[in-house]
């Protein structure tokens, strides 16, 4: 008796349709897998809080400069943007740019929205309206 090797088939053809697809959306940052940090083709590790009084948006972006991190606000839209540029001892380093635009409250305080970058971690702060704050309610 002769024993041949099962291949399964199916599972063949779904491990080729997911690598097709990996490799076709690499290049859009929303769909590719989040990376350790800013990298080509790759997103960036973003985290989104909140406390009573602020949402936070917190991006890690080691080995960037923050006098080339981007950050806007538009029509309930956060959008953090910049480039990585080689250090000048670099010559065969490539440069290439980032984004990564995320949804947020329409509520949010414009005016007092405010961005702070240490240690390669980019900090947003976007402080909830008056209105939108939790009140405790005595009841009598």
């Amino acid at each position: 008796m002769r024993l041949i090797k099962y291949e399964n088939l199916y599972e063949n053809a779904l491990n080729e349709f997911e690598r097709f697809f990996d490799r076709a959306l690499s290049d859009f940052g929303r769909f590719s897998p989040l990376g350790s940090g800013a990298t080509p083709g790759r997103s960036f590790r973003v985290d989104i809080y909140e406390d009573a009084d602020t949402y936070y948006v917190t991006a890690e972006l080691p080995g960037i400069d923050k006098g080339s991190v981007k950050v806007e606000l538009e029509n309930a839209v956060l959008t953090i943007s910049g480039e990585h540029r080689p250090a000048a001892g670099e010559k065969d380093a490539p440069s290439w740019s980032f984004s990564r635009s995320i949804t947020v409250s329409d509520d949010i305080n414009a005016e007092k929205v405010g961005a702070r970058m240490e240690n390669g971690l980019l900090t947003v702060s976007l402080p909830k309206p008056e209105v939108r704050k939790p009140r405790r309610i005595t009841v009598g």
